[in-house]
């Protein structure tokens, strides 16, 4: 009798251990296709940060583009970039590619060969914020139309 009580209280701890080791296991989505479909949309530059030592050629370009907050950028599920300046396209051809959900990839020019990887430091359904290779630092807001 104290062999099949031993045996049933040994079976139900395997049985615990073994549930506990596979939820542990089981991680959230966090698939760039789950980012890639957060990021859809249209999004607005809504300002920019200099951080640690950053290079004053990139800070005084925006500065010099008198349009640089009318801006507005529409990410496209095929990982497609269109730029907007009020109802017009600017004719750039640019492109993105989640690496993981830390790091994005901008891609710039014709032929996409222009590459810029970038931080992603915080990103939510309603704003994010990314971080250059000079540490300069753009937030983005999302456009409700």
């Amino acid at each position: 009798m104290n062999k099949i009580i031993l045996a049933v209280i040994l079976l139900a701890a395997l049985g615990g251990a073994l549930y506990y080791y596979l939820q542990q296991n089981k991680t959230p989505d966090t698939s760039s296709t789950a980012f890639q479909q957060t990021i859809v949309g249209e999004w607005k530059i809504d300002s920019v940060a200099a951080t640690g030592s950053v290079s004053t050629a990139g800070l005084l370009a925006m500065a010099l583009d008198t349009n640089f907050s009318k801006y507005h950028f529409q990410f496209k599920e095929d990982g497609s970039i269109t730029q907007f300046l009020g109802d017009s396209i600017v004719p750039v051809k640019r492109s993105y590619e989640w690496k993981d959900s830390a790091h994005l990839v901008f891609k710039e020019g014709e032929t996409l060969s222009e590459i810029q990887p970038v931080q992603v430091l915080s990103f939510s359904k309603e704003q994010f914020s990314i971080m250059s290779t000079d540490s300069s630092v753009l937030y983005f807001k999302k456009l409700n139309r």
